[in-house]
């Protein structure tokens, strides 16, 4: 039996072409029955005369990481804290909203001082707000042509930043998006690009390019001007309008297409959300496919006016409406009842082949079904069918026409693809699997066709309203088995011979998998691609017990690397190798011995030193006796110096641990260190602490931690595990005044 069967695999777009009467559909997640939403195009809204799309222009909507919104509401921004209405279907405002720039009004009584004239709190028209990664609300203001940053925690203006580069002048801000701590400001008058953060920048930044399109007619407007701006993984993505009102959502590299009148964009599950203008229903959502933008299944969004739309907290897209902020939700899809797919030509390389199993890979919900049809030629067709006038929107390929088709003489209509599948328990290749939180199966046929070079499969999706099958892959063996011909000519007959060719297929794959398997069995000892259920088995060969706790890609690692870490075992370069697989941060092991005479400044006059090489500056001594700076004095005598610093060291580890993973670093630590040493641990969590013993670079780390929380009341204890209020930023090289740094 030949293990080196060649088998052709149809996986992606490229492969695929839609049947005529446009049933199915050709998506990122492979294919489906085609569907549609009524009533989901975008309509142009009328302006008010000498306002051309204004009501085009939402002002801006966000959420920070306490689910609170930001919402502009005219010259201003208020503050709405979301939560589940009774029915638990809406957020409501829970409680009022707050004005975040209102100034409260006093009243100035006889003999007091005070200004003349009270600030407004009013902004200059907002037209886009932000989050970013250090609880910023950054506010583009087009009337002032200016970037607003405001620390959320103070409550203060920490930057005014203009659209002023070196190389242009001052324009007007019409949009932000917020990518960590990396703000995109789109400008108009003239359009540009600008890229800042909360302490440095502006910089100008060029305007993404859109790949060209196949038909010039659907390339992007000269005319048109960019309005709004989102960040799709990490990549700027425009909204562009033309003096019509129509608009092209454009990114580096792919196709531009057109949305429609809309007014926001917003970016969520992996796509561009797209708001209509002035309000409306449904929200477009599109994702990139083969550089080109698709179109998905709407939102519903009863009763948005067209103020903003945003992601929340759980990754669903909230939009402003006159009674709140509510939640947009999936709409109900209709799907096509059947439809059909045909492969492009499929060469075996050999005339008169014998095609053998076809395999697919699908989520087939309760109710739906796929099938197959295969037809077969040893004939050269060598006229090339066009393209369907749709087809290019979704499958474009480098020419204008697709690869060969077959004729219709080898057409086969939607009720003729019959041919059943059976489901799979695995996948029919060696020690491979499906994810388990993916629905996905493998459904297996066989090529019942006559002989032929060239193969075509048309595959049938069966489907109600509700439902679609979705088919990610086909497989299909360019030579069947021979085992009908092995056996005795009295035991085959003409009239039986097809269904015993199709019989023997069962056993002839059982067979042929079994030796597959057996032939690339030393995919089992490689860690990388062996089962994970064949991860302890594996580890087994070098005396390693694997821990369930850990993910499977660091046991995996783990196992890699068991040869070199257990030949330095009980060395410090194997411990931190091998807290450093399962931490992904290389910890900080300090040998205590290293440390003798090593101390620190301590404050205090009644602290007993180590050393007296504790000097801050010059000619300034903090802790430490007097004396001679080379000595390095022992406190107490020999033995109990031996006791405290002997044998004895501390893992530092620059990041904070939950419960279980510290008890993992700790089962890690007692199972792998010297039987004779003892350690103590210490995480990011403790923070520096004056008093005890920080040595900067090893046990304390300048920058965030997660240790210190503000204190909540009847929650914590002040001066252990809680602060009054929140740190701010101490001082900043180059941009720091001494007498106006902060500690906290």
């Amino acid at each position: 039996m030949a293990l080196d069967r060649q088998v052709l695999a149809v996986d992606g777009c490229d492969q695929w072409v839609r049947a005529a009467h446009q049933s199915t559909a050709v998506g990122a997640g492979g294919v489906t029955l085609s569907w549609s939403v009524p009533d989901v195009e975008m309509v142009a809204v009328e302006s008010a005369p000498g306002e051309a799309h204004g009501r085009c222009d939402a002002t801006g909507l966000e959420f920070d990481r306490f689910c609170r919104a930001y919402v502009v509401v005219g010259n201003t921004i208020e503050r709405v804290r979301l939560g589940p209405t009774a029915a638990g279907v809406d957020y409501a405002r829970v409680p009022p909203p707050t004005d975040l720039f209102a100034v409260p009004a006093t009243t100035t009584e006889p003999g007091s001082f005070g200004p003349t004239d009270a600030p407004t709190g009013q902004l200059a028209e907002p037209r886009g707000v932000g989050v970013d990664a250090d609880d910023r609300l950054v506010i583009a203001e087009r009337g002032a042509r200016r970037i607003t940053f405001v620390d959320l925690w103070q409550r203060r203006t920490i930057r005014l930043a203009t659209t002023t580069t070196a190389a242009r002048p001052l324009r007007a801000p019409i949009g932000l998006a917020v990518d960590g701590r990396d703000v995109w400001v789109v400008t108009e008058q003239p359009t540009g690009l600008l890229r800042l953060t909360a302490r440095r920048g502006p910089f100008d930044v060029d305007l993404p390019l859109p790949a060209p399109a196949a038909d010039p007619a659907d390339a992007l407007p000269a005319d048109a001007v960019a309005v709004r701006i989102t960040v799709l993984a990490g990549r700027p993505v425009l909204l562009f309008r033309d003096p019509t009102g129509e608009c092209w959502l454009v990114a580096a590299g792919v196709v531009a297409t057109r949305v429609g009148p809309a007014s926001e964009v917003a970016v969520a599950d992996g796509g561009i959300v797209v708001a209509p203008c002035g309000g409306g229903r449904f929200l477009v959502r599109y994702v990139v496919v083969n550089d080109t933008w698709q179109r998905e299944a709407a939102l519903d969004a009863q009763e948005y006016d067209g103020r903003g739309i945003a992601v929340s907290t759980d990754g669903r897209i909230a939009y402003t409406t006159a009674d709140g902020i509510r939640l947009a939700v999936g709409t109900r899809v209709r799907y096509e009842a059947e439809g059909r797919v045909v492969t492009y030509r499929l060469d075996s390389g050999r005339y008169g082949a014998q095609w053998g199993r076809v395999f697919v890979d699908a989520c087939v919900p309760p109710g739906t079904d796929v099938r197959y049809a295969i037809r077969t030629s040893d004939d050269e067709f060598v006229t090339e069918i066009a393209r369907t006038p749709a087809l290019p929107e979704l499958c474009p390929a480098p020419t204008t026409a697709s690869p060969v088709l077959p004729p219709p003489s080898l057409d086969v209509a939607v009720p003729a693809v019959d041919g059943r599948f059976h489901t799979r328990r695995d996948h029919p290749a060696p020690w491979w699997r499906h994810r388990a939180d993916q629905a996905i199966v493998t459904l297996e046929g066989f090529a019942d066709a006559k002989p032929g070079r060239y193969a075509w499969v048309t595959l049938r999706l069966l489907g109600g309203t509700r439902s679609s099958p979705v088919v990610r892959s086909l497989r299909i063996e360019a030579e069947s088995h021979t085992m009908a011909r092995r056996l005795p000519k009295v035991f085959t007959r003409d009239d039986d011979v097809a269904f015993l060719h199709r019989f023997l297929a069962l056993f002839d794959g059982m067979l042929h998998d079994l030796d597959a398997r057996a032939l690339h069995r030393e995919l089992l000892v490689d860690p990388a691609s062996t089962p994970e259920e064949a991860l302890p088995w594996l580890a087994s060969f070098l005396g390693m017990v694997l821990d369930n706790r850990w993910p499977v890609a660091d046991r995996r690692q783990l196992v890699s690397e068991a040869a070199w870490l257990y030949r330095r075992r009980g060395t410090l370069a194997a411990l931190q190798r091998y807290l450093a697989i399962y931490l992904h941060v290389d910890p900080v092991i300090l040998e205590h011995h290293r440390m003798r005479g090593a101390g620190g400044p301590i404050v205090g006059t009644d602290a007993i030193a180590l050393s007296s090489r504790s000097v801050i500056g010059f000619g300034l001594r903090v802790g430490g006796a007097l004396g001679d700076p080379d000595s390095e004095p022992l406190e107490g005598d020999a033995a109990s110096a031996f006791a405290r610093l002997a044998h004895r060291f501390s893992v530092l580890v620059p990041r904070p641990l939950d419960e279980e993973q510290e008890a993992v670093v700790r089962h890690i630590l007692d199972t792998e260190r010297p039987a004779h040493t003892a350690y103590e641990l210490c995480t990011v969590d403790a923070g520096l602490r004056v008093g005890v013993a920080s040595h900067l670079a090893l046990s304390t780390v300048i920058g965030r931690t997660g240790g210190f929380t503000p204190i909540v009341l009847d929650r914590g204890v002040l001066g252990v595990d809680g602060i009054l209020g929140r740190p701010v930023p101490g001082a900043v090289a180059e941009a720091g005044r001494v007498g106006l740094a902060r500690v906290g």
